[in-house]
C-alpha cells in the first residue's frame, strides 16, 4: 500500500509511531533521494510539529520538486502564519505565483525580499525576468543592469537579459548592457567567455542586416488559453512563452464540470496528452478551438480511438513515426502538423573547460521501455575493451526484477555503475560526461540525447523505430558490437570540433525558441483565416 501523510498522521494519534520516527524515515528516503516517498514522511511531521518551521519548509520544498503547488502553498503559507518575514517561505510562494500567472503578487514579493537584502543580485534577476511578463523591458533591464553591477558574474542574470534581447530585437539595449558588464575588474574566465560568446551572437543579429527572403512568422497574441494536462513535464516552456502575449489560466485536475467551465471561457484549449481528458473534452459542446499535442505513449493506447477528432482543430505530433504509429491504427482528418520537442540550448551548453573523460551518460528511468538489457550488455562490451570506462545513471529503478537483475549483473561482471538517482542540475552533471547513451525500445524525441549533444557529448543511440527521424544515422546501432565499434570510432575524431558539429545540429534543429514560434504560428493560424502549415 502507498503510505499517505494522513495515514501516518492516524498511526501517530493511535501511539503506533513516534513524531522522530516519522521524521527518521523522512531523512532516510531522503538520503536516497527517493522524494516522492520522502514526501508523505516529511508532510506528516510538517503537520504534527506544529511550532517547527524547518518541518514545514522541507515538506513545501519537497512538494514543489514534485509538482504539487497547491500543497507547498499551504505548508510555506503556514510558515508565514508563524513568521511572516521568512525569507525562504516568501521566495518559495513568488516562485508558485509566477508559474500560476500572479506575476504582480510575486513582483511585490521578491521586490520587499530585494529591499532587504539589496546586495543580492539573484532576487534582482528574478525581478527582471517577471517584469518581462508584465511587459516592462525598461523595468526588466533597469534590475538586470543592478544585478551585474552587484555581481558581474552572475550568469543567469547576463544570459537571461541577452536571450531576451535577442527575442524582443533590443540590440541596444543588449550592447549596453554588455558593454558595461565587460568593464568590470571582477569578471572570471567564464563571464568573460559568456560576454565574448554574446557579442559575436549580437554581431550576427545585427538589427541593420535585412533579408528579402526572410519572412516574420506571425505570432499568436491577446487570446485566452486554457491548458488541460494530466502530466505536466513536457508543457512548461509552452506556457511560459504563450503567456507573454496571450491570457493562460490552467486546469487543476479537479472535475469535468471545471474543465466544461474553463473550455467556454477559452478561445483556445490546448490539451497535452491524447489521453483521458481529451475524450472527455470532446464530449461536450464545442466552444473553443481544440488543440491536441500526442507525444508517444498515447499511440499505445485506445485514446485515440476514443476521441471525437470533428471537434479537434489541431493535432501536433512530436516525431514522424509517432504519426505513423496513429495513422495505422486509425484514419483522423484533423489539421496535422509535426513539431519536434525542443532544447534550451541557453541552458545546456559546451563548458568552455571541457575535458575529455571516459564517462558514459544514461539518463531517465530504469524500466523496460528503456531496455536495461541493453544498456548493460552493451557497456559491458565497451568495458570489455577498455577498463577505464565508466557508466552513470541520472534516474531511477521502477521495476524490482529490472533493478535485482541489474544488481546481480554489475556483480557478477564487476562492472563500474554508478548510480546517481534524480539530479535537479543537469547541466552540470552532464558537464564532466563524454558520451550519452539510449538502449530504449522506442521514444518520440529522448531529451538526454539532445540535451547531452547540446553539451558536448558524443552520442550512442539505439536504432529504436524513428530514431534516424530524428537524429543522423552516424550515431544509430543496432547491436552491442555495434556500439563499440561507434565508440572507437568517435575515439578517433577531433573531439572538440565533432562536439560543435553536434552542438550545431541541436540548435538548428531542436532550438527552443524556434520550436515555441513554429507552435505560436499554428495558433495564430487557428484564430484567423490562415492555412496552417505542415512543419517537419
Amino acid at each position: 500500500m502507498n503510505v499517505t501523510s494522513e495515514y501516518l498522521q492516524k498511526k501517530f494519534a493511535d501511539n503506533l509511531i513516534t513524531i522522530d520516527e516519522i521524521r527518521s524515515q523522512a531523512n532516510v528516503y531522503l538520503s536516497e533521494n527517493n522524494l516522492p516517498e520522502a514526501y508523505p514522511f516529511a508532510k506528516a511531521t510538517a503537520c504534527l510539529s506544529s511550532g517547527s518551521i524547518s518541518d514545514k519548509m522541507m515538506a513545501g520544498v519537497l512538494a514543489v520538486s514534485l509538482g504539487k503547488d497547491g500543497e507547498a502553498l499551504e505548508m510555506f503559507t503556514n510558515v508565514l502564519s508563524l513568521d511572516s518575514e521568512q525569507p525562504e517561505a516568501n521566495y518559495n510562494i513568488a516562485l508558485i505565483e509566477v508559474n500560476q500567472g500572479n506575476y504582480t503578487n510575486a513582483f511585490n514579493r521578491i521586490a520587499i525580499l530585494s529591499k532587504k537584502n539589496p546586495n543580492n543580485s539573484e532576487y534582482l534577476n528574478d525581478l527582471a525576468v517577471i517584469s518581462t511578463y508584465l511587459n516592462k523591458p525598461d523595468q526588466a533591464f533597469m534590475h538586470w543592469e543592478k544585478a551585474l553591477e552587484i555581481n558581474p558574474n552572475d550568469s543567469n542574470a547576463r544570459n537571461n537579459a541577452l536571450a531576451y534581447s535577442l527575442e524582443k530585437n533590443f540590440y541596444k539595449e543588449a550592447n549596453q548592457l554588455l558593454t558595461t558588464n565587460e568593464k568590470s575588474d571582477q569578471n572570471d574566465s567564464k563571464s568573460i567567455a559568456e560576454i565574448n560568446r554574446w557579442h559575436q551572437i549580437i554581431d550576427e543579429k545585427n538589427p541593420n542586416y535585412t533579408n528579402s527572403e526572410q519572412t516574420v512568422m506571425p505570432q499568436i497574441n491577446g487570446q485566452k488559453i486554457a491548458f488541460f494536462s494530466s502530466i505536466d513535464s513536457f508543457v512548461g516552456d509552452i506556457i511560459t512563452h504563450l503567456k507573454k502575449t496571450n491570457e493562460v489560466k490552467i486546469f487543476d485536475n479537479s472535475n469535468l464540470t471545471e474543465m466544461k467551465s474553463l473550455m467556454e471561457w477559452a478561445d483556445i484549449s490546448w490539451f497535452e496528452w491524447c489521453d483521458q481528458y481529451l475524450v472527455e473534452a470532446t464530449k461536450f459542446d464545442k466552444k473553443s478551438k481544440i488543440v491536441c499535442r500526442l507525444h508517444s505513449y498515447e499511440a499505445f493506447t485506445d485514446f485515440p480511438l476514443q476521441v471525437d477528432w470533428e471537434k479537434v482543430d489541431l493535432l501536433i505530433f512530436v516525431n514522424k513515426s509517432v504519426q505513423q504509429l496513429v495513422a495505422d491504427k486509425i484514419a483522423i482528418k484533423t489539421p496535422q502538423v509535426i513539431i519536434h520537442n525542443a532544447v534550451d540550448t541557453q541552458k545546456f551548453q559546451i563548458p568552455t573547460d571541457k575535458k575529455r573523460t571516459k564517462k558514459i551518460a544514461s539518463v531517465g528511468y530504469i524500466n523496460y521501455k528503456k531496455n536495461p538489457e541493453l544498456l548493460l550488455y552493451s557497456f559491458k562490451k565497451i568495458y570489455d575493451y577498455d577498463n577505464e570506462y565508466s557508466l552513470h545513471i541520472a534516474g531511477q529503478h521502477q521495476d524490482p526484477r529490472i533493478k535485482l537483475y541489474f544488481e546481480h549483473f554489475i556483480k557478477e561482471n564487476n562492472l563500474p555503475v554508478n548510480f546517481d538517482g534524480w539530479v535537479d542540475d543537469m547541466p552540470e552533471w552532464y558537464a564532466d560526461k563524454d558520451f550519452v547513451i539510449s538502449t530504449s525500445l522506442f521514444e518520440s524525441f529522448h531529451y538526454s540525447i539532445a540535451e547531452g549533444m547540446a553539451s558536448g557529448l558524443m552520442p550512442l543511440i539505439h536504432n529504436w523505430y524513428g530514431a534516424k527521424y530524428l537524429y543522423p544515422e552516424k550515431y544509430l546501432f543496432n547491436t552491442p558490437d555495434d556500439c563499440l565499434t561507434m565508440l572507437q570510432e568517435f575515439e578517433k575524431t577531433d573531439r572538440k570540433k565533432c562536439a560543435i558539429e553536434n552542438r550545431t545540429f541541436i540548435i538548428e534543429h531542436y532550438c527552443l525558441d524556434d520550436k515555441m514560434i513554429l507552435i505560436s504560428n499554428q495558433l495564430h493560424a487557428l484564430t484567423t483565416t490562415e492555412e496552417l502549415t505542415e512543419v517537419v
